[in-house]
This record gives structure tokens, C-alpha cells and sequence, in this order.
């Protein structure tokens, strides 16, 4: 899967079908690092199968970083102008804050994958901005767009 997803972006920059309100940078940034940081929490998640919490947990948390196209098609993007991939790391980590709260509710308490996962979440969104507004991947779209 995470190959697929990379290769699947890349080809989306090639053919010039990037959603128009993503800067192609962004996009690419978003979208690979999304399925990498799926690809970490779920290889952790496959690793630690016989604990059942923390592979529920991170195999979630690694779902939800996968969110991005489906959420990209359900909120208004167009509309939220610049702060579209705000809006999607928002939603994101509305999934992961639901899960810690029944989590509390449930066992008094939040599991640690929680929190793992949801740094994964984090960590990957804060650097969407700097890299894919950076000139090395500014540059790495203009070649694959051409």
C-alpha cells in the first residue's frame, strides 16, 4: 500500500490531476507522507499483534492517517481556500481524540498508542507546510509535471 500510494501521487502530479485546491507541493508532501506514517504505524501495529490494545490501537491511528483523499471529497475544499489541509489534519485528529475519549471512558484511562499514533499525526502535518513549500520539492514537481 504504501508504495502504491506513492506511486499513485506521483502519477496524479504527472497527469496534472492534482485537486486545484492543493499547491501541487503540498499535495505531494500530504499524501506521502500520510502513507509512510501508515506504513510505520501499521508495520508496529503487525509487529505487536499478540497485544491486542496497542495493535488495535496503532492499526486506527494508521488507518486514519490514510483519511486524506476520503476527507478531501467530503469537505467543502474549494471553499476553505489555504486552510484546506488545516481542515483535513483537523478531521483527522478529531478521529484519533474520539477514540482517546472512549478510551477513557471505557478503561479510566488513554493507552499509550494513542498517543503514539497521534504524534504520527501530528509530526506528519506540521511538516506538510515546510516541505512542500520548500524548492527541492518545488523543484522535484516542476520535473515530474513536465
Amino acid at each position: 500500500m504504501v508504495v502504491l500510494g506513492i506511486v499513485t501521487t506521483v502519477a496524479a502530479i504527472q497527469q496534472h490531476r492534482v485537486p486545484p485546491f492543493f499547491p501541487p507541493g503540498i499535495f505531494l508532501v500530504l499524501d506521502v507522507l500520510g502513507v509512510i506514517g501508515f506504513g510505520i504505524l501499521t508495520a508496529w501495529a503487525i509487529a505487536l499483534r499478540k497485544q491486542a490494545a496497542w495493535h488495535k490501537r496503532l492499526m486506527l491511528c494508521g488507518t486514519i492517517l490514510v483519511m486524506s483523499p476520503a476527507l478531501g471529497r467530503i469537505l467543502p475544499m474549494p471553499l476553505l481556500g489555504p486552510f484546506a489541509p488545516l481542515a483535513v489534519f483537523a478531521s483527522m485528529a478529531v478521529f484519533v481524540i474520539m477514540a482517546m475519549i472512549f478510551d477513557l471512558r471505557l478503561r479510566g484511562k488513554i493507552h499509550p498508542g494513542y498517543y503514539w499514533g497521534g504524534g504520527v499525526l501530528v509530526v506528519t502535518n506540521v511538516l506538510v507546510g515546510p516541505l512542500g513549500l520548500s524548492p527541492p520539492v518545488l523543484r522535484l514537481v516542476e520535473r515530474l509535471a513536465a
